[in-house]
């Protein structure tokens, strides 16, 4: 029996300040993770939400790992199918 994939909701939009954001939301509309580019800076700043940080098995569960820079908004949205991508498979076995 073939297995049904769940896709993740990818929607960007642009802040009031012109700060772009993509968000990944889940089956449930709870969003997984995100990216944002500040206006002032050249770099997009991706992020986990505490739903990932719950759902991996660490010494300081409470701890949310620092947002990372990424140099270009490809490379955001690479990583945020990536990790939206293992997440949701995970969640489904």
């Amino acid at each position: 029996m073939p297995s049904t994939a769940v896709v993740p909701a990818v929607v960007t939009t642009i802040d009031d300040d012109g700060a772009c954001r993509i968000s990944v939301l889940g089956a449930d509309k709870a969003e997984i993770c995100g990216a944002f580019k500040p206006v002032d800076r050249p770099y997009w700043l991706m992020y986990v939400t505490r739903t990932i940080a719950d759902a991996v098995d660490r010494s300081h569960p409470a701890l949310i790992p620092h947002r990372v820079p990424l140099p270009a908004q490809q490379d955001a949205e690479e990583w945020l199918e990536l990790i939206a991508g293992l997440y949701l498979r995970a969640a489904n076995r």
